[in-house]
This record gives structure tokens, sequence and C-alpha cells, in this order.
């Protein structure tokens, strides 16, 4: 008797273990974007604070993916995948050809200001892999 309870108990675990993802699970493997942001040493005494590495979508002034990141330590590794994107209705927008920065923020704010520490904008490919966004702009 024990056995056979035993049984069905394990037997549940599995079929419940082994439930569909939903279909947006499988776009943050395929879709995960990695790489590396660094400072550039003239002017990394003025840059300290919150880093923000930040997606946008094609031209909107909005962010599609905001990683915010305290203290990092520099060259930092980052990776960005549709899980990081702000309203999860857009997850779906986390493909093709992306804008992607990143700023640090004296403040914390993730609005920039001025005296904020930026890298250019670049264009990726989103589950691109080797990106390198170096900060060399200090904002006026």
């Amino acid at each position: 008797m024990i056995k056979r309870l035993l049984g069905i108990f394990v037997l549940g675990i599995f079929i419940f273990s082994c439930q569909e993802l939903p279909p947006e699970a499988y776009l943050i493997d395929k879709y995960k974007t990695e790489g590396e942001v660094d400072i550039d040493p003239k002017i990394q005494n003025q840059c300290k604070g919150v880093l923000f590495i930040i997606i946008r979508k094609g031209a909107s002034p909005q962010p599609l993916a905001v990683k915010k990141v305290i203290n990092p330590d520099f060259p930092y590794k980052f990776s960005m995948s549709p899980a990081d994107v702000l309203m999860p209705q857009r997850m779906n927008e986390f493909e093709g050809e992306l804008i992607l920065m990143a700023r640090i923020s004296k403040s914390g704010s993730p609005m920039p200001q001025k005296g904020d520490c930026e890298s250019p904008a670049m264009v990726i490919r989103a589950g691109d892999k080797g990106i390198r966004l170096l900060i060399n702009q200090v904002r006026k």
C-alpha cells in the first residue's frame, strides 16, 4: 500500500514538473545578449554612482529593458534578455535590432542628468555576444 502511494506521489511530481513552458520562456535564451561595460581611464574619477545598462527599440525614447547595478566593478560583465523588459507586454519586442547604451548616474536616478557618464549608443541585434560598451563621455 505504501509503495503504491509513493509511486502515485512520484508520478504526480513527474507530471507537474513536465508542464510546458509559456512561449515567452523560449525567447529568454534565444535573445540573451551579453557583453562588457568599461570606463575610459581619462574620466574614471568622475564616474562614481549607479550603472544603468539600457536597451531601446527603434527611436522610442522609452527604454525597453534596463539593468541597474549599484557599485559595479569595471569592467562589468552583463547579460540582458527578454526577462529584463520593463513591461511584460513588450517582451516580444526584444528581437532584431536594438539600441544599447550605458550610463553611470551620480544621483542614482535612471533619468539622464548633467554630470552623468555615458557610453555612445550602439545598434546591436538581440542575442549578440561579446558586446563592448565604453563609457567615455560626461553629460553636459
